[in-house]
């Protein structure tokens, strides 16, 4: 109604004003309007175009033509609303929670080595007797750093066409991938294609659970214990404080309703005992590493479990080292060579190609310690 209303009244006031508007076009001023029989009939027609407006008479087909894009294949050829997804999370590391950070010189091996001291406890020396002479046994590691990296280039014109900002987030991208690379190196240290790494957990090194366990309150209790009940070379109880449950995602919420129950209750014959308290959230933590998926390919992956002795035990089950001065990943952009005649702002660009380059690098390495400092199960239950 209200559109309807605006027309009449929009056409009466160029009805009274048709002196004009006709001399503007080059019409005869002195043939008024409303004596013209065309422009009665054009009215008329308009009326009726508006009231079939109004009153949902006029069928949509009319409109196709002049509402259709297919006339103006520039103006719509490429979509108004555009949107840049951001990019996946990194993984969060776990890696130091139980393998020990360290820093090493240069590219050469280095070396680590392990005593069993002369720790133990005092024989009784009889009157006139020799004391009991005592020697120590040593143990020897090695490894060396690498140098890893990865880089990316655009071209100019695809960085004047970057209007959602997509090589702006290129740079983080290479600093999250240090972060997948430091937990990828570590995972392949403890963990295999099938579970835990079978020449660091075996039943020599007793870290390898009998039966590989499924994951379950009574196995983690066992692997705990084992732990803890650790004896060096001279028998001496090896004081383990703090432990280190590692999973992977397809293990993350039994493990984690493990942890979190805090009631049990056992049938003992006719009685019923009820647990308070389920014996493990206090020396215990919980880390599930997303990478362990990726380096165990098989069905163990969903199944596999580690406990690890905490890293402030005087021996790590395994160590991760960095280069000295590089313990951070260094990020690189290459510096263009070409230089604008006449001044003005710079390219950030390659002469000869008119490219744009960045790089990360970043130098570690690591290897496996002491297998006593750890025990495993592939969870396949034989």
């Amino acid at each position: 109604m209200t559109t309807s209303t605006l027309f009449e009244s929009a056409v009466e006031r160029l009805d009274h004003e048709a002196d004009p508007i006709y001399q503007a076009f080059g019409g005869d001023r002195r043939v008024r309007r409303s004596d013209n029989p065309k422009y009665l009939q054009m009215l008329g027609e308009a009326e009726r175009f508006m009231d079939e407006i109004l009153f949902g008479t006029r069928p949509l087909a009319h409109f196709a033509e002049a509402m259709s894009t297919s006339d103006f294949p520039q103006l719509f050829g490429d979509s108004l609303d555009r949107q840049l997804y951001g990019a996946y999370m990194a993984t969060t590391p776990t890696w130091r929670n139980y393998a020990r950070a360290a820093t090493v010189n240069d590219f050469r091996k280095v070396k680590r080595f392990a005593t069993s001291g002369i720790r133990g406890q005092l024989q009784k020396v009889g009157e006139l007797s020799e004391y009991p002479e005592r020697a120590q046994t040593e143990t020897e590691y090695e490894y060396a750093v690498s140098k890893y990296g990865a880089t990316f280039a655009a071209s100019w014109e695809a960085m004047i066409n970057d209007d959602l900002d997509m090589f702006r987030r290129l740079p983080q991208d290479l600093a999250d991938s240090v972060v997948d690379s430091e937990e990828a190196f570590v995972t392949g240290l403890f963990c295999d294609t099938s579970g835990p790494n079978a020449s660091f957990f075996t039943s020599g090194n007793g870290n390898l659970i009998s039966g590989n366990p499924p994951l379950s309150r009574t196995a983690l209790q066992g692997a705990i214990t084992t732990l803890m009940k650790r004896k060096d070379e001279r028998g001496n109880p090896i004081v383990v404080t703090a432990v280190e449950l590692v999973v992977g995602p397809g293990l993350a919420l039994t493990a984690q309703e493990i942890i979190d129950t805090t009631e049990y209750r056992v049938q003992d014959g006719s009685n019923l005992r009820i647990i308070t308290g389920n014996g493990l959230a206090a020396n215990l933590r919980l880390n599930i590493n997303y990478w362990i998926p990726a380096v165990a390919t098989s069905a163990n992956a969903d199944t596999s479990w580690w406990v690890f002795a905490s890293t402030s035990s005087a021996r790590p089950a395994m160590e991760f080292g960095r280069l000295r001065g590089y313990e951070a990943p260094a990020l690189f952009e290459k510096i263009p060579d070409a230089r604008r005649i006449g001044g003005g702002a710079e390219d950030m660009v390659d002469f000869a190609t008119d490219g744009n380059a960045k790089k990360v690098r970043h130098v570690y390495g690591g290897t496996t310690v002491d297998p006593k400092m750890s025990v495993g199960s592939n969870g396949s239950g034989s």
